[in-house]
Formats: C-alpha cells, structure tokens, sequence
C-alpha cells in the first residue's frame, strides 16, 4: 500500500512541478539581415555628430536593433520569471526546479551578451583630448549598458546571489529596454 502511495506522490509532484526547460525555452540563435535601417540623426546632439557616425555603427546598431525587437522581451520575461520564482522561495537555489531554470536563463543572457558584445563595443568611440566615451548614435549608449547588464545578471545567477541583489541590474537593464523602445531608435531595423 505505500508502495502504491508513493508512486502517486510521486507521479502527482512530477505534474505540479513545472519543467524549467520549459517554462524557459533556449532562445534560438540570433542571426541578423540587411535593412535599410538608418540612425536617427533629428534629436539633438545626434543631429551634430551625424558626420562621426561609421557605416559599421550603422550596422552594429541595426543589427543590435534587429536583436532588440526578436529576443530582448522573451529574454527579459524569462528573467524576471526566475526573479519572482526564487524570491518566492525566499532565495533558496537548492529548491525544486531552480538551478534546472537559471541554467537555461544563464545560457539565454550569455548568447545574447555574445551577440550584443562587439556591436555594443563598436557604438562607442573615445573623444580626445579628455578621453570621455560616448556614442554618435541615438541610443547606442543605451544598447552599450543593457549589454553590460544582461552580463551581470548571468553573473549575480551563476553566482546564485539572493533576488534581491539580482533585482539591481535586472531593473537597470529593463530602464535600458524602456529607454530604447520608448525612443522607437528601433523601429523598422
């Protein structure tokens, strides 16, 4: 008779307890193409440094764009998922199903840091004499720093820092997508 018990507890905990992999699917591999779209060059001081603007941040930032619109929401869902899930077990990473989840997170945020890595790179430029960086494309700061983000919440994860700690660049990193999708710099890449 326990035999037969612990065969439908066991049954029944398989069912309730949801499969990391797939409430977080691997994201696909991002591949970009060609458009023909062009940096805003109307907003001020964007308007000024038109002229600084290479045809490979063009492409790094059309590209990036073109990553933006496909995988920045499914990436940021699953993140954010995986935020509230292992703050509602009060930061237990050896809980059911949390570590199988971040594996699959980690691996989502590490592909498309790798993607983003040299186009966000590329969007920035060294101004002489004082050294300053900045970016002569509209936005391309801000696809600089949600690039660095998404490598630090792979980082506080693999490091299985508490939700809260987490929480810190997963809400800089969402202010980054706001700021890029409100601006609409993306639109039509």
């Amino acid at each position: 008779m326990w035999h037969k018990l612990a065969t439908v507890l066991l049954a029944t905990a398989a069912i309730a307890t949801p499969i990391a992999h797939a409430d977080n699917p691997s994201l696909p591999t991002f591949v970009p193409h060609d458009s023909d779209w062009q940096p805003n060059t109307v907003v001020y001081p964007y308007n000024l440094w038109q002229n600084r603007v290479t045809p490979e941040q063009v492409t790094a930032m059309r590209d990036s764009c073109q990553w933006f619109n496909a995988q920045y929401d499914p990436l940021m869902a699953q993140v954010f998922g995986f935020q509230h899930r292992l703050d509602g077990t009060h930061d237990n990473w050896q809980a059911p199903g949390i570590q199988s989840a971040a594996n699959t997170i980690e691996a989502n945020l590490d592909q498309s840091a790798a993607f983003l890595d040299p186009r966000a790179h590329t969007l920035f430029i060294v101004n002489y004499p004082d050294q300053s960086e900045y970016s002569p494309v509209y936005n391309g700061d801000s696809m600089f720093h949600l690039w660095y983000q998404l490598t630090q919440i792979s980082d506080n994860m693999r490091h299985q820092l508490p939700s809260g700690q987490i929480n810190a660049h997963i809400a800089t990193a969402n202010v980054y997508g706001n700021t890029i999708r409100d601006s609409q710099v993306c639109a039509g890449a």
